[in-house]
């Protein structure tokens, strides 16, 4: 049975890095990486409104993972106008072996961790893109922080439920 970790939250809150420790943690030819701004912006040159085609390559690259991989995490801002019902819909697809986060920072942490990025994002992008309460009702919200803490956190209630469920 094929495990799902979703990971959602605003920009800057430790997303990319969580998802990258996580797939470190776990057998590399059995995980899938699905990074929303990779296949929306790099692959797809999609913008992130209603109607992108991302919404229907994320939902085919899960299924696809769900067949082929024993874990598919899933990591990116994923606005929940935009992407809401495709992810409660894969969240309702791989269960019982969903997991879905919310990393929750605040807008002042958030310009702190930008300003640390080698070529950051700015004020101005970052006030465009924010969602303030973004959360999905499925998600268990997180505080954002040390990546290494979340993974640990993340990587010990997959693997406490796949003991459970093996």
């Amino acid at each position: 049975m094929t495990t799902m970790i979703l990971l959602r939250g605003n920009s800057g809150c430790g997303k990319t890095t969580l998802a990258n420790q996580l797939a470190a943690r776990l057998p590399a030819k059995a995980t899938l990486v699905l990074h929303q701004d990779l296949l929306r912006r790099e692959l797809l040159h999609a913008s992130d409104h209603a109607g992108t085609p991302a919404v229907d390559l994320i939902a085919t690259l899960a299924t696809f993972g769900q067949r082929h991989y024993r874990y598919v995490i899933i990591e990116g801002i994923l606005r929940r106008d935009v992407y809401g019902d495709m992810l409660a819909a894969l969240y309702a697809q791989f269960r019982p072996t969903a997991f879905a986060y919310y990393l929750n920072m605040d807008f002042a942490a958030t310009l702190r961790r930008d300003a640390l990025k080698p070529a950051p994002f700015g004020e101005t992008n970052l006030r465009r893109w924010w969602r303030e309460g973004d959360q999905l009702p499925f998600e268990q919200v997180l505080a954002a922080g040390e990546t290494a803490r979340l993974t640990q956190q993340i990587y010990l209630e997959v693997a406490h439920h796949e003991q459970i469920t093996d």
